[in-house]
């Protein structure tokens, strides 16, 4: 149980931080939430399922922002 409440609280902050900067890198998302790869890349994966954020390829850089409802 302790796992699934810390995955949602990680969701629910990387969403946060989207909202409020509408576009960020993986890097960056890091460096914000200071999260380790694995926690990141599970909020970010959760997120991405759920139709909630969008990963978009811009020059070499891979960007996450959250999808306009």
């Amino acid at each position: 149980m302790k796992n699934i409440e810390k995955a949602t609280n990680n969701m629910k902050m990387v969403y946060s931080i989207l909202c409020n900067l509408k576009r960020c890198t993986i890097f960056e998302l890091q460096k914000l939430t200071k999260f380790r790869d694995v926690d990141l890349c599970l909020a970010l994966g959760y997120l991405l399922q759920n139709n909630q954020i969008y990963q978009k390829r811009i020059d070499n850089m891979v960007y996450y922002g959250v999808i306009a409802k």
